[in-house]
């Protein structure tokens, strides 16, 4: 059986291309081709009868050309109704604001806000980019491979979009396509399908239950298979805290704060000035501290990027970073560690085990913390907003449907000021027990079985779908 898998993101990528999963698949009888974003696809020396391109370019051309699939997929987005997906609305206008006209932003904003509750829209929606805006982009790879099913990462909906158009290209071919959802917010953030899967894999009952409720779901249409990409923490660690800390530096007998920061550079001036210009209100004594930037050329090519690394290197924090870019804007290195080949433990796994409290805003990595049960304070306040765009503040990830559920609050400890973070930090480095068993019911909530088994029934999910009517 020959699968193809389209990888246009970097989470996509580091789920469905690690060594693990393709061992699953090679296992069961599956071969596997991949199509890769343009950029992992020229940085990467490949094989060229495994990996092919996915033909972005004609993908965004074919859009371009067409304004009634605009305006489908603009829809599409924001007609799952959540905050998050109404913020984004939101923000969007905004960025258009000085673009358009007056009279064309109202009338966009007025018949986005009067539809999008119509009963029966999204599925309206979907049908009709399905039936009259399939491009016929990788039809021939399709016949020449000899391509049994498709894979891909989410469901065509925002942020998927180019999967999305390869999976639909594949069903009119009679190919069965299957999903796995990527990240646990994209059911509540990304808007409206763009396809229906024959099976969707999702994480856990409550992310079935999101897609019964918000994406018209059948429960035959679904299994619970668990997230793939977290099936690496359950891998033996080859060190123990004591030989990683020292491999990077770092003196084992102090206690270690891990800062995961995100995309917006002035968090991390705040915590420069909180974690290391006043570490003495910390803790009574002397701390590690490690400092993992976002892995985004929005941070990692701004000119004031260098200036925070060499202040966090004099100041003796261990930086942690996933891929920089050099002068002349080389991506090479942060792409290629979206793509692993080994099957061994990163170094992201050894952080969120040995560390001793994590500070971050509201992200992804505050889940993966959870499931190595490590304490996590999420910075509730903006020390300097002034000219920020709204969308990467505190205040506006605060407010993003996913981060307002209980059982993610009751894991961690969110921080109002620089006092109150002081507070917690020494708790939790007094403490790292605490709010132990809130972690476990968020991670549990959240990813379902942690056993190290998602990619395996993952593979039995298509294995027992193909062929099936």
């Amino acid at each position: 059986m020959n699968i193809a898998i389209p990888l246009y993101g970097k989470m996509s990528a580091r789920a469905l291309h690690q060594p693990a999963l393709q061992k699953e698949l090679n296992t069961h009888g599956f071969t596997s081709y991949y199509f890769l974003n343009p950029l992992h696809l020229h940085e990467l020396e490949l094989n060229p009868a495994q990996y092919f391109g996915l033909q972005v370019a004609k993908y965004d051309e074919y859009y371009v050309n067409h304004f009634i699939l605009q305006q489908l997929r603009m829809l599409r987005r924001f007609v799952v109704v959540t905050e998050t997906t109404s913020m984004r609305f939101r923000e969007m206008i905004q960025t258009k604001l000085f673009d358009a006209t007056l009279s064309g932003m109202s009338a966009q904003m007025f018949f986005v806000n009067a539809i999008q509750r119509m009963k029966g829209l999204g599925p309206f929606l979907q049908w009709g980019e399905k039936e009259f805006f399939t491009p016929f982009v990788h039809d021939k790879q399709f016949g020449e491979l000899g391509i049994t099913c498709v894979l891909t990462p989410g469901i065509g909906n925002y942020g998927f979009w180019y999967e999305g158009s390869f999976a639909i290209e594949a069903q009119r071919r009679g190919i069965p396509a299957f999903a796995i959802i990527a990240n646990y917010d994209n059911l509540v953030n990304m808007g409206y399908r763009g396809f229906t899967p024959k099976c969707l894999a999702v994480w856990s009952r409550q992310m079935a239950d999101e897609a019964m409720h918000l994406h018209g779901f059948r429960a035959r249409q679904i299994e619970i298979t668990g997230p793939i990409q977290y099936d690496r923490f359950v891998q033996p660690l080859s060190m123990n805290r004591e030989e990683f800390l020292r491999s990077i530096g770092l003196d084992p007998n102090k206690k270690t704060i891990f800062f995961a920061g995100g995309v917006n550079i002035n968090h991390y001036f705040d915590m420069y000035q909180s974690l290391v210009e006043r570490k003495d209100k910390i803790w009574h004594e002397a701390i590690n501290l490690i400092v993992r930037p976002y892995p985004h050329a929005k941070l990692l090519s701004a000119p004031a990027w260098k200036v925070l690394e060499k202040l966090f290197i004099e100041s003796g924090a261990y930086l942690s970073n996933p891929g920089s870019i050099d002068g002349s804007s080389d991506r090479g290195a942060e792409l290629r560690m979206d793509f692993s080949f080994e099957n061994e433990v990163d170094e992201l796994t050894y952080l969120l085990r040995y560390s001793d409290v994590m500070v971050n805003y509201f992200s992804t990595i505050a889940l993966e913390a959870a499931i190595n049960d490590l304490p996590t304070i999420h910075i509730g306040y903006d020390a300097f907003a002034h000219g920020q765009n709204f969308g990467v503040t505190s205040a506006f990830l605060q407010r993003q449907t996913h981060n307002r559920r209980v059982l993610r609050l009751l894991a961690a400890r969110v921080v109002k000021n620089e006092e109150e973070l002081f507070s917690a930090l020494e708790d939790y480095l007094g403490d790292r027990t605490l709010h132990k068993d809130a972690r476990r019911e968020y991670a549990v909530a959240e990813c379902g079985d942690l056993d190290g088994k998602a990619g395996l029934r993952l593979v039995n999910m298509i294995r027992s779908r193909i062929g099936s009517s």
